[in-house]
């Protein structure tokens, strides 16, 4: 494992200590990967002083601006990709849309934007770590929700959890509507089908007001049997 890997592991695995020290604080684990600046998650860890999240955002620069700003919303500057080690980041003209997955410049002309504006600008070498691997580290027994905004490598980052994945409660994961921006990327069915395998269900699909995009939620087997019980026992 590189250098660069093992200084930011350390530093999440600081606050999976502190976490543990006094788990009254921290009930409930977020996982976002592809956090960007946070525009999901970071105004309920605001909000929720019993929640942590550990936030990935390959790209340093988009990271370092939401560094610091609260003490349960952990930033890692780490891709989650299938493989421990590393993997080049490309750049986009328009940061949130940068990838590890090589654009598709055809289908990039007719998004939103045009070519231009997701021109990849710059191909950097990034740390990545597998979901699995971060789980196992940082002493995480439970994630309670798995935020998956990764342009693209969306199904890589769940396979990353290999057997953890047993572990993880609700997913989000965006999906494109029409053809896929970035070559190799899996379609909705595809991630549809391999969660089922694993016991999660679609319960919800979300548009949230890019054309191209729409957002699943997933849940596990554990969840599944909480909504059963309830629908079962509406009164109790």
């Amino acid at each position: 494992m590189s250098k660069t890997l093992e200084l930011w592991l350390h530093r999440a695995l600081r606050v999976a200590v502190a976490r543990r020290i006094r788990p009254r604080h921290y009930r409930r684990v977020w996982i976002d990967v592809g956090a960007h600046e946070g525009e999901t998650t970071i105004r309920l860890a605001a909000a929720r002083p019993d929640l942590i999240v550990y936030a990935f955002e390959p790209n340093l620069a988009v990271a370092a601006r939401v560094m610091g700003r609260l003490r349960n919303y952990v930033v890692i500057p780490i891709a989650i990709a299938l493989r421990d080690g590393t993997a080049e980041l490309k750049l986009s003209a328009f940061d949130a849309a940068s990838s590890l997955l090589e654009m598709d410049e055809r289908v990039a002309a007719s998004w939103i934007g045009g070519a231009g504006q997701l021109e990849v600008v710059d191909r950097l070498p990034v740390p990545t770590i597998r979901l699995d691997t971060f789980m196992n580290r940082a002493g995480i027994a439970h994630v309670h929700f798995l935020k998956v905004d990764a342009q693209g490598a969306d199904l890589d980052v769940i396979r990353s959890a290999g057997d953890r994945l047993a572990d993880i409660e609700r997913i989000q994961l965006e999906v494109t509507k029409k053809e896929q921006l970035y070559r190799g990327a899996a379609g909705a069915d595809q991630a549809i089908s391999f969660l089922a395998e694993h016991g999660f269900k679609l319960v919800e699909r979300a548009d949230h007001g890019i054309p191209e995009h729409l957002d699943l939620v997933i849940v596990g087997p554990e969840q599944l049997q909480q909504l059963a019980d309830v629908r079962a026992h509406p009164s109790q």
